[in-house]
């Protein structure tokens, strides 16, 4: 069942960058005839400007299609939930979770915001206040953004979470639970898209780490969390699942007689070896796969940020 108001949150979206684009215009932000001291070019504020009119939107799209695809995960578990209650609680629980956990996640985003940007000083003290405090305006919407958006996922994983503690669980037919392990990598798309959009900022050529490490420090962990944290609980039944047939298995094998054929034996055996190998998360290759080519992608966009960097540093050196 498809979320009807993911065409807001696109619309949203279009609306945030339009907004942020006019800012940065009016300030003369894109292309600024000053610059901050922290800056060591005018590019360099450019490229921040463009970073800051695109990720923001980005995240405004993501609360509403994460949470429409959400939805739609969990509505494809329904048929393996007993009771239909658990799964009408979990749905509501992540169409509510903005809603729900927007004061703490405006909290959380604006201790990370004032982590990153100083906004009192950049209009007080700054000799170009509109270039600096609209910069500023745009990080600290950036972080409120991200702020939301970990909370609201928090809360979705805590509902999958849920439901992976009230599905049914059979360690032979994983396949069903693919929606399972498919919930946490709508997050690591999430992380990997931001991160992917950041090297904007290093548009003139000088790649700059202590632009990303805060946003490592935030990304990799969520990454790591939601991925695994709402599977622990149909993990551990997997395997309580796994090794109670296995000890059905040694049960039958101890009974077996001499008179026991051939056939069965080999029956039993093979099938206590494939219990043995069985997989007890719900992450199929395929999406183990998806999961690293995701989380590979954006240190590849940052070392080719880093090599363009110095393939043009090369060039004008002849």
């Amino acid at each position: 069942m498809a979320d009807p108001s993911a065409r807001t949150g696109l619309i949203a979206a279009l609306a945030t960058a339009v907004a942020l684009a006019a800012m940065f215009a009016l300030t003369g932000t894109f292309s600024p005839d000053q610059v901050p001291d922290y800056a060591s070019s005018p590019r360099q504020i450019t490229g921040m400007a463009l970073m800051l009119t695109l990720i923001p939107p980005y995240f405004v799209a993501a609360l509403w299609l994460t949470r429409a695809r959400s939805l739609a995960l969990i509505d494809q578990l329904r048929p393996l939930v007993p009771d239909p209650a658990v799964v009408e609680r979990a749905r509501e629980t992540v169409a509510r979770s903005v809603r729900d956990h927007w004061k703490l996640g405006t909290a959380v985003g604006l201790v990370f915001g004032l982590l990153n940007t100083e906004p009192i000083k950049a209009f007080t003290e700054s000799p170009i206040p509109g270039v600096e405090g609209s910069i500023s305006i745009g990080q600290l919407l950036l972080w409120w953004l991200i702020g939301l958006m970990l909370l609201s996922r928090i809360a979705t994983a805590r509902a999958i979470r849920g439901l992976g503690a009230a599905v049914e669980v059979d360690v032979l037919r994983l396949e069903r639970l693919r929606a399972l392990g498919r919930a946490g990598v709508v997050d690591i798309v999430v992380v990997a898209g931001a991160l992917l959009l950041s090297p904007l900022q290093s548009i003139d050529a000088e790649f700059r780490w202590y632009n990303y490490r805060f946003a490592i420090v935030v990304a990799l962990p969520s990454a790591a969390f939601f991925l695994t944290w709402p599977l622990l609980p149909v993990h551990r039944r997997i395997q309580a699942d796994r090794d109670a047939r296995l000890r059905a298995v040694e049960a039958q094998l101890d009974q077996a007689g001499p008179a026991a054929s051939t056939e069965s034996l080999e029956a039993l055996l093979a099938h206590r070896d494939r219990l043995r190998t069985a997989r007890t998360w719900p992450l199929s290759s395929a999406t183990l796969s998806r999961v690293l080519l995701y989380l590979v992608l954006p240190p590849l966009a940052w070392a080719g940020a880093a090599l363009v960097e110095q393939v043009i540093e090369w060039a004008l050196k002849r």
